[in-house]
Parts: C-alpha cells; structure tokens; sequence
C-alpha cells in the first residue's frame, strides 16, 4: 500500500526527511540539552575556578608560614643570599607564578611585577624577629598566583566533562530518534501512506490499518480508517441520491412540460371561446336585421297576394311594394355580407389558431383580422385601441401566431395595465426596417410594438414578465402563461426577438421583431390535358 501511495505524495521523499518529526523532536531535545549544558558548564567553571583559586591560595599561605620566620631572619640580616633561596623555593611551587620581597631599608629581592598586576598578588607583611623592637614592619612579601595552571587544570576538567556530555547526547539522541522513529514516525509513516492512497473515499482498503495496537497512534489510525468508511457510505449514498435526483429531475421536467403543454392548449381554447362568445354577439345585429328584413319581403308578398286576388291591385300599390321589397332586400345584403365578413374572421383567426401549418400571409392583415374579433370584447371595456400599420408586408411564416401574439397582448394590456384607472389607450404599431446595408429581404425585420398608458411593471417584477406561472393576480384569473407563451410564439414559431420596457405610472411597451421571409415565387407548369368524348 504504501508503495502505491508514495507516487501520490504531495511531496518529495527528501523533503519529508527534512522535516520529519522525529529530526524536529530531536533538534528541540538536543537543543534544549545544550543550553542547559552550557548553562551547567558556566556553573561548573565558575566554582571550580573559585575552588581551585581558593586552594592555591591555602597552599601558598601554608608554605608561605613554614618559611616565614626563615625570611624574617634573612631580612633581617641582610642575607641575600637566603632570601633569594627562600623566594625560589616559593616560585617553585607549582601556583605560584611570581615572588618578590620589598624592604623599606635594604631594597627588593626579586623582580617585582608592574602596577597594574601587583594589585592582584597576594602580600604578607614580615616583622622584626627582635624581641626589642617590638615586631616592627621590616619588609613585605609579594606572592603571584600563577592563573594559567589553574586555568589549564579547570580547563582539562571541564574539557572532560563537555566531552562526556556531547557523547552522552549523542548517545541520547540517537537512542530517542530510534525510540521515536519505531514508536510514531513509522505509524505515521503508514497513516499518512494510508490517506495518500488513490481513490481512498472512492475505494478505502478494507484491511485493518494497525491492528492490535491500543495506544493513541492506534486509536488514531482506527478512527482515521473509520472516518473514510463514513465518508466511503456518504459518497454511495450521494451517488445513489444523485441518480434518483437527476431521474426524478427528468421526470418531473416532462411532466411540467406536458403539464404546460396543456394549459397553454387550455389557454387557446379559451381564448377560442372568447372569440366564439364575442362573434356570436356580434352576428345577432346582422342576423336580427336580416331576419326582420326577411319578414318585411314576406309581409310584402303577402299583402301583394291577397290583393290581386281581389282584383284590386294599383299599378301604385305595386311600385310601393316593389320599391320596399327592393329597399329591404339590399338591408338583408348589407347585413349578411357584414355576418359573412364577422364569420370569415373567426374562420380565418380560428384555424390559424389551431393549425401549425406555415403560409403567405399579409401581417397587418392577420392583425387587423384578429381586432375584429375581439372588438366586441373591448367594447365592453372604457378603453380604447388604436391601430398605426406600417407592415404592409406578405411573409411566409406562421398566422396563426402572429393572431395569438396580439390577442395576448391586448388582453394582457386589459387586464392588468388599467387597475385602478378607468380609461386608457392600447396602441398597436407594425413598421419595417432594414438592419443590413444589403437591399435584399434578408436584411429586413418587421418590428411590431403593443404599447399601453397603464400603471407599468415594477423593476423587480420586469425580469420576470416571461417567466411561465408568474402573474401578479394568482387567483384571480390570472394563469401566468400569457407572456410565457408570447415569448415562445416570438422565439421559437416566428424565429425573432421580444423585449419589454416599463416605467411605473407611464405605461409598458411590448417589441416584437420578425425578420422578414418573402414566400417563394411557384414555378409555372405547363400541363397538357386530354379531353375524352
């Protein structure tokens, strides 16, 4: 496993020897020793100097006594000869660097050292060994402790020790490293092999990591490995969900669409109803006129009957009803072609509403067409609608929604741009526009704009406006599908753009734009036919 693992390292071999935790504990440890070391060598050094300091100087003054009463007599005498014999017996020992005798009458004896070094030298004072002068000062002795064999001895001492310490700690910590290195570096050495193992969460080892091991490497390595079970669970468990999500995701995304596909048939139905309701008002004028008219010609001919049955008919009376049968006669015209014209509407808007089928079509027509039918929708309404045409144009494209384009939008505009108003004006507009520097139909787009006086769209709800469901009156009427399906007739059955602009209290402008698709000019064919006697 952990050869496995190695080339999965974050990093190098080397580097981790650099920075291995058992050479850290180790550089602490040592280190720590030597300043303590250092700090008990300093201490050693200073009683020992002061010890054999101190001892030089007992043993000084314990010759320096023996040989006293000697050079007070020397002295005394004025025998230099002795006095130099006893100041080298003195400087023969192995602390005393320098000896010298100082007299007030008789001179020095010896060399004696400069100022700057006498402060330091040990000075005995030698009285007169007569018993008459009662011990009077005779001279003085000068004894200079040698410190460099003091030093040399500390030194020899203290070197042993300092030796005895490095190799202790190097005994030690060679000793700590293999401690540690078998005790924790290994074990982490395996955890850590372990964790860079590839694909650990995805697929975790399934032996022990250290078995049998109880302490708190062990407790370690046990919880790691249970860790990356738990994780290795919570990832199935993820994948298993992510699966589930992603099929009921699809699920529910086809039964939205078909959910949708339906409101927005229902929403045509509708509207269909709407028109049928509207145009079946409509007619009844007509078709009241007409039939009134047809009474009056059927009174006529009555009247004109039973009076020349009685022989009593005018040449007057017979003008009379003539000149009314004629008269009633072009009423029933008039009003039958208007019924025909209302009927041939709503044929027309009806079966581009429900076929799919794409045709030749003049755009201002199909609009001018689909206002006719809902005219009398609107004439229940305080608000007006004005038409300014501009896109006299024949496109081969779909009619069906272009008429359900400016149903929704004059609806819409009815219902939700007026609230709380009660007049207002709907204006529709069509103009064409060359949006390429070429002259050819490619080039050119039939822009199309519903605009309204209304209350406008707040900016928060403006982003949302062709969103499917979202209307401002849920459950007041409002389906929320209108615009959707505005945005979808556009963009998907026109092959063009829709866009949105609103100010609050100054009304909402809808823009549509088509480009414009020139039908194709049919091949004449000639045919030659057969007729058969």
């Amino acid at each position: 496993m952990s050869s496995s693992a190695s080339t999965s390292l974050p990093f190098a071999a080397s580097e981790m020897g650099r920075n291995s935790l058992s050479r850290t504990f180790i550089v602490y440890t040592l280190g720590l020793f030597a300043v303590l070391g250092i700090i008990f060598i300093g201490i050693l050094t200073k009683i020992t100097w002061d010890a054999s300091h101190a001892r030089a100087i007992r043993v000084t003054e314990a010759f320096f006594q023996a040989t006293k009463r000697p050079f007070e007599r020397a002295i005394w005498t004025v025998n230099a000869d002795a006095t130099l014999q006893l100041i080298r017996g003195l400087e023969s020992l192995d602390v005393v660097e320098k000896v010298w005798v100082e007299t007030p009458d008789t001179g020095n004896f010896g060399d004696p050292l400069a100022d700057d070094r006498r402060q330091s030298a040990l000075s005995y004072t030698l009285n007169s060994p007569s018993t008459i002068l009662h011990k009077d000062m005779i001279g003085q002795v000068f004894i200079m402790i040698d410190r460099n064999s003091i030093s040399y001895e500390i030194i020899s001492t203290v070197g042993l020790i300092v030796t005895a310490i490095i190799a202790y700690l190097l005994v030690l910590a060679f000793v700590i490293r293999s401690i540690f290195h078998r005790l924790i570096g290994l074990p982490l050495s395996e955890i850590v092999a372990y964790l860079s193992t590839p694909r650990l969460i995805e697929d975790p080892p399934t032996e022990a990591l250290m078995p049998g091991r109880a302490d708190e490497i062990g407790i370690l390595a046990s919880s790691l490995q249970s860790m990356v079970q738990r994780r290795h669970l919570d990832l199935q468990k993820i994948q298993e969900y992510q699966t589930n999500l992603e099929e009921l995701v699809t699920h529910r995304t086809e039964q939205l669409k078909l959910v949708q596909e339906e409101l927005i048939q229902a929403d045509n139905l509708a509207a269909l109803g709407s028109l049928v309701a509207g145009v079946s008002h409509e007619l009844n004028t007509p078709l009241g006129n007409a039939l009134m008219a047809a009474t009056t010609i059927k009174d006529s001919a009555t009247h004109l009957d039973d009076e020349l049955e009685r022989q009593t008919l005018s040449k007057e009376a017979l003008e009379n009803e003539v000149a009314r049968i004629s008269e009633t006669a072009s009423i029933i015209e008039k009003t039958l072609a208007r019924a025909r014209e209302l009927v041939g509407n709503f044929r027309q808007v009806a079966v581009d509403r429900q076929s799919e089928k794409k045709r030749a079509f003049n755009f201002d027509h199909i609009i001018r067409e689909t206002i006719a039918t809902l005219q009398p929708t609107l004439q229940k309404t305080p608000f007006k609608l004005e038409l300014d045409l501009d896109g006299d144009q024949v496109i081969d494209s779909y009619p069906g929604a272009v008429s359900q384009l400016v149903s929704n939008f004059v609806e819409n505009a009815v219902k939700h741009a007026y609230e709380g108003k009660e007049h207002g004006t709907i204006r529709l507009s069509s103009s064409i526009e060359n949006r390429s520097k070429g002259a050819g139909a490619a080039g050119r787009t039939i822009v199309f704009k519903c605009r309204d006086d209304g209350v406008g769209i707040p900016d928060k709800n403006l982003k949302k406006v062709f969103e499917p469901f979202f209307t401002t009156k849920f459950g007041k009427g409002g389906s929320g599908l209108g615009m959707a399906i505005c945005y979808q007739l556009a963009t998907e059955a026109l092959n063009g753009t829709i866009s949105v602009s609103s100010k609050v209290g100054h009304g909402t402008e809808f823009t549509v734009e088509i480009p414009v698709t020139e039908p194709q000019k049919k091949k004449a064919h000639i045919t030659t036919t057969t007729k058969v006697h």
